[in-house]
């Protein structure tokens, strides 16, 4: 189980409590329309007297890549803890309540959440949380403690408990670093943003290819090792949609797929779309044939996320434009 880095909640330097994240509770949700990362924050406040009581009323939290002063990768979320109070002190035991943070994500931010992870270099992965807090004091009324007088309140008891705050000027929150295995967030994270279902770009694939069912089935399985984080297997996977689309148009090494292709359109003698159809299908078969081949300089060869996600995005093109 990854470590809980847990960061003390200060007032001028006096210690009132701690604030965490459990990094394997963080999911994903929304789906494409609206994703959004919901970060599970635990808010744990130390005793204090009843009638010294302290609260947080108020949490902003945004995510970042690496320490600060880095630059925020998401725009700041804000929660207010004012019904019932729930991240309050109590006089004999300390109390803890967790709040889930809803940081939506543009594709931007989401992008950039994808290319960090990505480029870790352990499992699990970490992501820091830039945290503002405010801590109040509370005077309450309106208790019901029998043999314990209290200061009347100007409401009558028909309202119930009403407290007084009075927010410290100085709170302090460290930015908190989370620790996220690969695997909870390809589980519990991507499918919630949709990233199960979304594609960068709209393409249609046709609903079979010799020796398949269909060639969208294929895609995902790249798509799903590239994900994962199994570059080579996302290279393969696509190495073996394009020999589908090979048979498909019956390309041979003395016909060509561009050849294959021409006819089909009709394309004349020395239309550039031939030349360029053939120079990027040479190139990307070479390439996603590289897995496939463990002699030679191949076997030594290593894919890291940029060499996969060009030949998905790659494979995904040819396969749009070979549909229509």
């Amino acid at each position: 189980m990854p470590q809980i880095n847990k960061q003390h909640i200060t007032v001028s330097n006096r210690i009132i409590g701690s604030m965490w994240v459990d990094g394997g509770a963080i999911r994903g949700d929304g789906g494409v329309l609206q994703p959004h990362l919901i970060v599970p924050l635990t808010i744990e406040m130390g005793p204090m007297p009843a009638d010294a009581m302290i609260a947080v009323v108020w949490v902003r939290a945004q995510i970042l890549t690496d320490r600060p002063p880095a630059t925020p990768i998401t725009k700041p979320v804000t929660d207010i803890l004012l019904d019932g109070f729930p991240a309050r002190s109590l006089p004999n035991s300390a109390n803890d309540h967790t709040v889930d943070l809803r940081i939506f994500l543009s594709p931007a931010e989401l992008a950039a959440l994808e290319k960090h992870r990505h480029g870790a270099t352990t499992d699990p992965f970490v992501l820091y949380l830039g945290i503002e807090a405010v801590a109040a004091g509370m005077r309450t009324f309106n208790e019901i403690r029998p043999g314990d007088p209290q200061e009347p309140s100007p409401w009558n008891q028909q309202f119930g408990l009403v407290s007084a705050l009075m927010p410290f000027w100085n709170t302090r929150v460290d930015p908190l670093w989370v620790n996220i295995e690969q695997s909870t967030w390809i589980r519990q994270v991507l499918p919630g943003l949709g990233y199960d279902a979304s594609r960068l770009v709209e393409i249609e694939f046709p609903q079979a290819l010799p020796g398949h069912p269909g060639a969208a089935a294929e895609w995902d399985k790249a798509r799903r090792a590239f994900d994962e984080r199994r570059y080579g297997d996302c290279v393969a996977e696509c190495r073996d949609l394009l020999s589908m689309w090979k048979r498909q148009f019956g390309a041979t090494k003395e016909r060509p797929l561009a050849t294959a292709l021409a006819e089909r359109r009709s394309w004349p003698d020395g239309d550039g779309r031939r030349a360029f159809i053939d120079s990027v299908w040479k190139a990307s078969t070479d390439f996603t044939n590289a897995p496939h081949h463990p002699e030679g300089e191949a076997a030594s060869q290593h894919f890291d996320a940029a060499d996969a996600r060009l030949v998905l995005l790659l494979t995904g093109a040819l396969s749009a434009y070979l549909s229509e």
